[in-house]
């Protein structure tokens, strides 16, 4: 997210869409890292959310990924939560 608003502030306002996804990717994540700590019964149904909003994010990610490494490893790290959460509901 710093990346991009260091990029908003020189006027560079083409990764609008993928700060709005690693916004919600974040928000996402802390609740569901709670919910996890807490060993909610409602993990299931997060962690299916939880790959929804993270392969947005990588999607978004990986189209500025060549030009910006912070947009490279963001998708990677996105990647590897699906991954996990995967493995998790198996």
């Amino acid at each position: 997210m710093d990346h991009c608003l260091e990029l908003f502030k020189a006027g560079d306002t083409s990764v609008a869409e993928c700060a709005a996804s690693v916004q919600e990717m974040l928000a996402f994540c802390t609740a569901f890292t709670q919910f996890a700590s807490y060993d909610s019964r409602h993990l299931k149904n997060m962690a299916k959310l939880c790959i929804d909003v993270c392969e947005g994010c990588e999607k978004e990610c990986r189209k500025h990924e060549k030009k910006h490494t912070e947009c490279k490893a963001c998708a990677d790290a996105c990647a590897e939560s699906v991954a996990q959460c995967k493995k998790f509901l198996t």
